[in-house]
């Protein structure tokens, strides 16, 4: 039961579409420990950031038509009061137009799918509007399939390796979900999530007190930074050079990526470049495969795949499409 209320949570967090969500069975749900548990661990009101009222109200209507379907003795089994007030309280709410819902922003909670021995679950919480791009087609928004691929890669012990005590640039963070995992989460002795866009920086800024408990300094560092441009040593972007990951979708922005690894290995001491790309086109896929041989490039596959959709425990994403990670570096 509390292997199933946790997906469950974790999958609301991170915001799952609900008819994707993974419901307890009914004849659990009409549990009062249960419903307990979900009204906890999800809908209490004082669990800030929760996800948007439209959302929760979408969720909760569903737990509670599955509990009410599976009712068998009214005399035994019953929908909590704490369940029946919160989804009375959501529906009463105003309902935001189709527009409003696309533009607002939303704190975004993500579950690795391995816990840590000894911390538990580790959680990553990121400000992300997912059906907002940002000018110039900008999709940073949003944390893509291919990142919650490399941030469940990361989290294994072998991923975990490639990070530990080092210092480590993100290209294109977007959300900053990869960057805060590493500082939070990972032990990187520092990291710079670095974006073109200034509204991604500032919300990457805004990231850190979800993610930060106080006790010691947070080695996370939003910068600016435009690909294909020179690396000012200035600011957040001096000291930390050695590492970096990134999704990516469109075959034009391959050459000023590789021009920029190129720069990091030849003036920066970058060690190694880890990259997830989703296959979606093959041209885009040959532009990169092109470019690093061009570059002269060691490009090596690393014997990564994701977990079947079904059967995830954390991060959660589609595999519907193939997802690759390489490490890159600097030929001898």
């Amino acid at each position: 039961m509390a292997d199933q209320v946790r997906k469950l949570a974790a999958q609301y967090f991170q915001l799952v579409d609900p008819a994707q969500l993974d419901l307890p069975p009914g004849n659990v749900l009409v549990r009062s420990a249960v419903q307990d548990a979900l009204y906890e661990r999800m809908f209490d009101e004082s669990l800030a950031p929760l996800p948007p009222a439209a959302y929760r109200t979408r969720v909760l209507k569903l737990v509670t038509a599955r509990i009410e379907e599976s009712i068998v003795d009214p005399d035994q089994d019953e929908l909590s009061d704490n369940l029946m007030n919160s989804l009375g309280t959501l529906v009463a709410q105003p309902k935001p137009s189709a527009l409003e819902q696309v533009q607002q922003l939303s704190h975004v909670k993500y579950t690795a799918p391995l816990p840590s021995p000894l911390t538990g679950d580790r959680e990553v919480t990121t400000i992300e509007s997912r059906g907002l791009l940002l000018s110039g087609r900008t999709t940073g928004n949003r944390t893509w399939e291919a990142a919650l691929h490399l941030g469940s890669f990361l989290c294994s012990p072998a991923g975990e390796a490639l990070v530990r005590g080092k210092r480590v640039i993100e290209l294109g963070a977007g959300t900053g979900f990869l960057s805060l995992l590493c500082a939070r989460h990972l032990g990187a002795r520092g990291v710079v999530a670095s974006d073109r866009e200034p509204v991604l920086i500032e919300n990457m800024r805004e990231c850190v007190r979800f993610n930060h408990d106080g006790e010691k300094p947070f080695p996370f560092h939003p910068a600016a930074w435009d690909w294909g441009t020179p690396l000012e040593k200035t600011g957040d972007l001096e000291e930390f050079v050695e590492g970096g990951g990134i999704e990516t979708y469109d075959a034009d922005i391959i050459p000023p990526l590789l021009s920029t690894v190129r720069d990091l290995f030849e003036n920066y001491y970058l060690e190694e470049f880890i990259i997830s790309v989703t296959l979606r086109n093959e041209r885009t896929f040959q532009t990169f495969w092109d470019g690093c041989e061009q570059n002269a490039f060691k490009v090596e596959t690393l014997p990564y795949e994701s977990t079947p959709s079904e059967s995830q425990s954390g991060f959660f994403h589609s595999t519907d499409i193939p997802i690759r990670t390489y490490r890159i570096s600097k030929a001898l």
